[in-house]
């Protein structure tokens, strides 16, 4: 599994920005930076954060339950079955039984 500073420092690279420039913006230096994409430092949740938004992403917590969904939604798959059913809906409809003139 890719880290979340793996991902961030690649992003980086994408845009083209240097650990300088994106330490001048979260007012880091430049090394403190270098220390954070080699994992030699455990920055503070606020720091990834920061970063994450430079860098055109955002971090969001998830409980863990909700994960599969989540990650199904991300995929753009249907492998994902919802655990909740429209009102009237019966196994294998795709819509209320009273659209199609069953009541």
């Amino acid at each position: 599994m890719v880290s979340i500073i793996e991902q961030l420092k690649k992003q980086r690279k994408e845009m083209k920005m240097r650990q300088a420039e994106l330490g001048k913006k979260l007012g880091l230096p430049q090394s403190h930076i270098s220390k954070i994409e080699r994992e030699e430092t455990d920055p503070r949740f606020s720091t990834i954060q920061d970063m994450a938004r430079i860098l055109d992403h955002e971090l969001m917590l998830v409980p863990r339950q909700l994960i599969p969904f989540v990650n199904s939604m991300l995929r753009g798959g249907d492998t994902y079955e919802p655990r909740w059913k429209l009102d009237g809906v019966e196994d294998g409809e795709t819509s209320p039984s009273h659209k199609r003139g069953i009541w």
